[in-house]
């Protein structure tokens, strides 16, 4: 009966060496990252847990030859957005779920001879475990986020893949990128200039141009399946593991709202090869001329079709079907 009761006890027991929020929420910076050192290693990073440990591994020293290391400084800032992006808008429950750590090898050697690292930086996250005391970050199992130039750069990759596994909605701002604002800016004025200067002037009734020109505008960008991608919540621009823009996405399940863009541009290109087709007799050129536009237009249209086939097949490989 006594060994009985004392088993029944054992559970409890166990959960009481359970790491909890409040045992280390107190170690937490103004970010939210705790600093693991030689001191505290061991009671960080071993033991059941009923959070995430997200776990940023860097360095503030170079190599033994000297190198730097090239994305940790550029990835913290990163790391310490996203950290205090879940502090600061969800909820004091959701936050709970998740701990930031960051482990300075140079300041904690403990982790890197256990776990034998070989390059710097790393991203690891693990999962809540509660089962038994087996659990330690050197030796469970732990998801890895990818640190590539790209994602070192920009924060909203980071953000995006940590709110999916924690099924939770956080705001992470880029910083404000001078050159990219330049190149964007230049590009808007030059536009600017170019259709104020050069073709409004050529336009008789502008209004009921530009009437056209919105009108033309709703209906391909509906025909094309803007709706289907408002509703879905699918993002404008997706990118693959190359870090390259992917315009159109694989099968005909869903698309990309850039697909869109790209989709109503080349049915407003066919159409517009068409139109001028019609009309181009009501033009009066001479022969020489109208010829060399009838062809203009007619290569113009193939290229677009068959263009337009191309991408087609992107999202369905098997057409056109042989059976």
């Amino acid at each position: 009966m006594r060994l009985h009761s004392f088993l029944r006890l054992f559970p409890v027991i166990h959960l009481a060496n359970c790491l909890k929020w409040d045992d280390i929420s107190g170690l937490r910076d103004a970010d939210g990252l705790i600093e693991v050192t030689d001191d505290n290693y061991q009671f960080l990073s071993k033991g059941p847990r009923e959070f995430y440990s997200a776990l940023y591994v860097t360095t503030s020293q170079a190599n033994s030859e000297g190198e730097v290391c090239k994305y940790c400084d550029l990835f913290e800032g990163n790391a310490r957005k996203v950290s205090l992006a879940m502090l600061t808008q969800l909820s004091e429950e959701a936050s709970r779920e998740v701990f930031f750590f960051m482990l300075d090898i140079s300041k904690c050697r403990s982790f890197v001879e256990e776990i034998g690292l070989k390059t710097i930086p790393h991203m690891l996250i693990y999962p809540p475990y509660t089962k038994d005391d087996n659990f330690a970050w050197s030796s469970s199992q732990f998801y890895q986020f990818h640190i590539t130039d790209e994602s070192a750069r920009d924060p909203l990759l980071f953000a995006d893949y940590f709110a999916k596994i924690l099924n939770v909605y956080i705001q992470v701002t880029r910083d404000f990128d001078v050159n990219e604002f330049a190149c964007y800016f230049s590009a808007f004025l030059v536009s600017f200039f170019v259709l104020k200067k050069k073709i409004l002037p050529r336009i008789p009734n502008k209004p009921r141009f530009f009437s056209l020109v919105f009108t033309l505008a709703i209906i391909f960008t509906s025909i094309t399946g803007y709706k289907f991608t408002k509703m879905n919540n699918i993002p404008l621009i997706a990118k693959d593991g190359q870090g390259q823009i992917m315009f159109f996405s694989g099968g005909m399940g869903w698309q990309f709202g850039i697909e869109i863009l790209s989709v109503t541009g080349m049915y407003m290109g066919l159409g517009a090869c068409t139109v001028g087709m019609i009309l181009l007799p009501r033009l009066k050129l001479n022969n020489g001329m109208f010829n060399l536009v009838s062809i203009i237009l007619l290569v113009l249209g193939f290229y677009g079709f068959a263009y337009f086939t191309q991408c087609f097949k992107i999202k369905q490989p098997d057409y056109p079907s042989l059976v």
